[in-house]
């Protein structure tokens, strides 16, 4: 789950970034608002300052995407390894970070899916007032739950970076 891990860190990093510095100008950027969300995913040292000082959001991606992983590197290095006995007998060590990667994944998928499956109920309950408003209810039923599954994945990769970075 490493390389899962790291691409959605790399993901909600591109989503913090859209959400907050959109214009091109970046005396428009919200770095304030950006430094507080960071916070929320990792314990950052980065300040609103620090964060001000890029001259595009690619710079921006780099400082924040440095700081992460190395911040992930570190609780990774801090949790340490546990040795497992195969079935052969045979030993071999393990890092604990997976163990940790593989049920905060669990967690999230089971809670996210059952949240998108009762939404999904409330959109079958309504979806035939479509009709009314002239639109195919089966367009708009696909329409509408693609775009509720893409909410759902995008929040499976926010919640895990939250969690994994805090454990």
């Amino acid at each position: 789950l490493r390389s899962a891990a790291m691409e959605y860190l790399a993901d909600a990093v591109d989503a913090l970034i859209e959400t907050h510095c959109q214009s091109a100008a970046t005396d428009e950027w919200d770095v304030d608002g950006l430094s507080k969300e960071l916070a929320l995913f990792w314990p950052t040292t980065l300040t609103a300052d620090r964060l001000a000082d890029a001259r595009s959001t690619d710079d921006l991606y780099e400082l924040i995407m440095a700081e992460a992983t190395a911040h992930y590197a570190k609780r990774e290095e801090e949790l340490g390894t546990q040795k497992l006995v195969d079935a052969d007998g045979s030993t071999r060590e393990v890092a604990i970070m997976r163990d940790v990667e593989r049920q905060v994944m669990l967690r999230i998928i089971d809670q996210r899916w059952r949240e998108h499956l009762e939404e999904m109920d409330y959109l079958k309950e309504g979806i035939n007032l479509r009709a009314m408003g002239q639109k195919d209810p089966l367009t708009e039923w696909q329409r509408e739950g693609y775009e509720m599954f893409g909410g759902m994945m995008k929040g499976i990769a926010q919640d895990f970076v939250r969690y994994v970075m805090h454990v």
